[in-house]
């Protein structure tokens, strides 16, 4: 009997186990953020406004795992590439109305960020999706040269600062 309860902990420990690391794997690194906001950013720099439609295709290269890639226009306070198409028809009041529950306006924090010609990572508070309680979620945001674009792409971490995240772009 003590083998069988043994051997029954074990077959649970390992699944639990496998489930954490499948859903690690599941969830973007930020590493892949960087470069998924790069990727991004090549194509509307070589595509201009013509590339906006590869981002709202929620199964599509800008999308993977549990992220995608977005894209304003911070000067006519804009969302103009989104998996959601409720948020294109965003007006500008809206846009520059979000805030989080810490009083973080994020649209101007992600507009901000890209005004550094190396971009910039920023943090705010946001319900993942399908749930309510707002978590923290760090986001990466470049400005596409020559063009009015902004692109980003974020994932949930209560982990790396904000530090951390900026080094990497420093590189």
């Amino acid at each position: 009997m003590k083998i069988r309860q043994t051997v029954n902990l074990m077959v649970c420990a390992i699944a639990l186990f496998s489930f954490h690391v499948a859903k690690a794997a599941d969830s973007a690194t930020p590493q892949e953020i960087y470069n998924g906001v790069h990727r991004g950013v090549a194509l509307l720099q070589s595509e201009g406004a013509q590339g906006l439609e590869a981002f709202n295709d929620p199964k599509g290269a800008f999308a993977w795992k549990d992220t995608y890639v977005q894209v304003y226009n911070c000067g006519s306070q804009q969302i103009v590439g989104h998996i959601n198409p409720n948020l294109l028809k965003w007006s500008p009041e809206k846009f520059s109305s979000i805030v989080d529950i810490r009083g973080n306006a994020i649209t101007r924090l992600i507009c901000e960020a890209a005004e550094d010609p190396k971009g910039g990572w920023v943090e705010y508070w946001w319900p993942k999706a399908g749930e309510t309680k707002p978590v923290r979620k760090v986001t990466y945001v470049l400005q596409v040269p020559g063009q009015p674009y902004q692109v980003s792409a974020g994932i949930y971490d209560e982990d790396m600062s904000l530090e951390e995240l900026n080094k990497m772009i420093q590189k």
